[in-house]
């Protein structure tokens, strides 16, 4: 698709070529002239043609990321609405030579994908409505982690404070349908807890040790902006480079920043078997010195290892902590 939106262009960087970026079946091509943008967009379309496909005539259009073109500025792609705006010389972008461009590029989640998620925890509450606390936590944290982790790559800080502020009053309306005739004071005396000093839906269950522990359903906001480090050139998984995929382990979002600091202070190496961290390995940390031999808890007595390096040291340490419990029966 790439080279058929490019037919006709010299080769070389001088000349201004379309872009196409494409995920699945969704792909949006980039060009500054109308002209020649529309004349790529036909040749992509008759190469379509040719192989059975067609575009969708209603998801199809030409538009314009700064100015009102065919009545649409922006557009939707993934999840994402792509706009740019006119700003003064103290924010505007740059292009590749650092020369202000007068204006800054700002990509948010689309009022349809809030609109969808916002509607999918409503259809969950209103399939459970008469399920207990801990179910509705349990079911609608996955939904929120998800949701939140995919859009937090771009500017989101809005988006999450107007669907925590939406599914709040959910969440209310949850309790009082549930216990019809009681005043929303009472809802949330019952379903309700201070937790890091907000209100929040959420109670308190018993650990292993009998000790409260609050669960909770979790914040949109509390989720924070992070930025997007994009994978350098043509670089691959496959290419063998597993140093500079190691490194980038810190952005996954599975690795909390306990486990992405000391990936960095390990240099992204295992340190039992010396190998480098990959994507798609299971990591797990673990105390350097067991806290049953007075180790301390944390993060200098920590390390990450492959899970199969983990559960070697772990046998280690408990013939460690045997031993030493066995030389002090003998002792006394």
């Amino acid at each position: 698709m790439e080279k058929v939106a490019k037919e006709g262009f010299a080769k070389g960087h001088s000349v201004e070529k379309p872009i196409v970026v494409r995920y699945a079946d969704d792909f949006v091509i980039f060009h500054s002239d109308k002209a020649e943008l529309q004349r790529a967009a036909e040749r992509v379309t008759t190469w379509l043609v040719e192989m059975g496909l067609q575009l969708s005539q209603k998801k199809t259009r030409i538009t314009h990321t700064l100015d009102t073109c065919e009545g649409n500025v922006g557009f939707d792609f993934l999840g994402f609405t792509v706009r740019q705006y006119q700003v003064g010389k103290t924010h505007t972008g740059k292009d590749t030579r650092q020369r202000p461009l007068g204006f800054k590029t700002l990509i948010r989640p689309s009022k349809e994908a809030i609109k969808r998620h916002t509607q999918e925890i409503g259809r969950k509450l209103r399939e459970m409505k008469n399920a207990p606390q801990e179910s509705i936590i349990s079911e609608l944290n996955p939904i929120i982690r998800g949701w939140c982790n995919y859009h937090r790559w771009i500017v989101c800080s809005e988006a999450f404070q107007v669907c925590e502020n939406t599914t709040f009053r959910q969440l209310v309306r949850w309790g009082k349908a549930r216990h019809k005739g009681k005043t929303g004071k009472w809802v949330s005396k019952k379903y309700f807890r201070r937790i890091d000093g907000r209100n929040t839906f959420g109670t308190f269950i018993k650990d292993k040790e009998g000790n409260p522990k609050p669960i909770y359903v979790l914040k949109h906001d509390k989720t924070r902006h992070e930025d997007y480090v994009k994978v350098k050139g043509a670089a691959s998984p496959y290419d063998g480079n597993l140093f500079y995929w190691a490194k980038r382990l810190k952005q996954h979002p599975l690795v909390n920043n306990e486990k992405a600091k000391l990936l960095k202070t390990q240099q992204w190496q295992c340190p039992r078997c010396g190998l480098y961290f990959k994507d798609g390995d299971l990591l797990e940390v673990d105390h350097i010195i067991p806290t049953a031999l007075d180790g301390k808890d944390d993060i200098r007595n920590k390390w990450v290892y492959h899970r199969h390096c983990h559960d070697e040291k772990t046998a280690e340490d408990m013939a460690r902590i045997a031993k030493h419990k066995a030389a002090g029966i003998n002792h006394n």
